[in-house]
């Protein structure tokens, strides 16, 4: 019995321990957990700040460009030929050759025309014999008929015939100038410093008179024929202001408007012919097909940006750059329209002004209100 009594005293102190352990316990749990709520965080989450290049809204004028192509030509461009029928004795240069004015280029055969002018100027001869005898007799009759020592109808017969002799001279030498002319039109020459872009004939060969022989381009004026439409047509006739500029593989060359038609081809385009600044040493040949660029300014009040700049929305596609504001170092979206896309960028028109900083590469990457750092600041 004692012993039963003992036991039952014993459990009753070991509850009685445990529940003061286990209130204790959750009485320090309950403070930690009050302690935790009061306080404020230690650490919050890093923000994602990407490196953008930042660019600012320059004074640049907007200048529209144009391209459409065009052939380069020779102001002084001949069709050559022999002016008389003939074998051709020989040719002394080929295509590509550059000569000088009066530069002998081809020659017939000029034998037949030697004999024609030797015979020209034998029947000259004549007619001068002829002509002489005529006059001397005449001048003669003239001083007897004062004396009444001829007859009229003698003295009129006189004065017939030299008037026929005197027509005859004069035929006579009308026909060595011919001969002298067409001994002339046996050989082709230069008619001005140029170079020879083709040649079509050869020696020995049969020509006929105004059979072309060469095509001879001039070297120091060229020229470039193109065609534009009506309202860049319209512009030009209205004396405005315009830079033309001829391309022809990396080369460029000023232009100025030499000619421009009145009437349209088949009704769409105006004939208009440039002439080229030729100063530089390097010169375009002939008959090259040439990119020529007329540049207008267009008063749209439009900036330039780089095609990185330029992001497109995913839902409608509405073109947009990102203002970049310094103070908070966030970026906004600013709606833009664009105006004409260039090799380095585009013209858009916005609300950026002057000075307005925009993020020029990197936009693709970034979002709408997101804090960015410029690419230049060193961390």
């Amino acid at each position: 019995m004692t012993s039963l009594i003992y036991i039952n005293d014993q459990l009753h102190i070991y509850y009685a321990r445990a529940n003061r352990v286990f209130v204790l316990g959750m009485l320090i749990c309950t403070l930690l957990l009050l302690q935790g709520c009061s306080e404020e965080p230690t650490q919050t989450a890093t923000e994602n700040v990407r490196a953008v290049s930042i660019n600012s809204v320059a004074d640049d004028a907007y200048v529209k460009s144009i391209r459409f192509p065009g052939v380069t030509q020779t102001e002084n461009r001949s069709q050559l030929s022999f002016g008389v029928d003939g074998t051709v004795n020989y040719v002394l240069f080929d295509i590509g050759a550059q000569l000088n004015t009066g530069d002998v280029m081809a020659v017939l055969d000029q034998e037949p025309y030697r004999l024609a002018l030797e015979s020209a100027r034998s029947e000259a001869e004549k007619a001068r014999v002829t002509f002489e005898e005529a006059k001397t007799n005449y001048e003669r009759l003239v001083r007897l008929r004062e004396n009444n020592s001829v007859s009229e109808q003698n003295l009129d017969a006189a004065r017939s015939t030299y008037e026929n002799a005197q027509s005859t001279l004069r035929d006579a030498l009308a026909q060595i100038r011919l001969a002298e002319r067409n001994l002339s039109k046996t050989a082709i020459k230069a008619p001005y410093d140029g170079v020879i872009s083709s040649r079509s004939v050869e020696p020995f060969e049969e020509v006929t008179a105004n059979q072309v022989a060469f095509t001879f381009d001039g070297m120091e004026k060229f020229i470039v024929d193109s065609s534009i439409p009506g309202d860049l047509a319209e512009y030009i006739s209205n004396d405005k202001e315009l830079e033309i500029t001829v391309n022809y593989r990396g080369s460029y060359f000023n232009a100025t408007v030499e000619h421009l038609g009145e009437r349209a081809n088949e009704g769409l385009n105006f004939p208009v012919r440039l002439r080229l600044d030729t100063s530089r040493e390097k010169r375009p040949l002939p008959g090259l097909v040439v990119s020529v660029s007329y540049r207008m300014p267009d008063g749209e009040g439009a900036i330039f940006v780089p095609h990185s700049a330029v992001v497109a929305e995913p839902t409608d596609g509405n073109p947009f750059v990102y203002q970049y504001n310094e103070k908070t170092g966030r970026v906004s979206k600013a709606g833009i329209r664009i105006v004409n896309a260039e090799e380095g960028g585009y013209w858009i028109k916005s609300d950026l002004q002057k000075g307005d900083s925009y993020v020029a590469a990197g936009a693709a990457f970034i979002s709408e209100g997101q804090k960015v750092r410029p690419a230049e600041e060193v961390r």
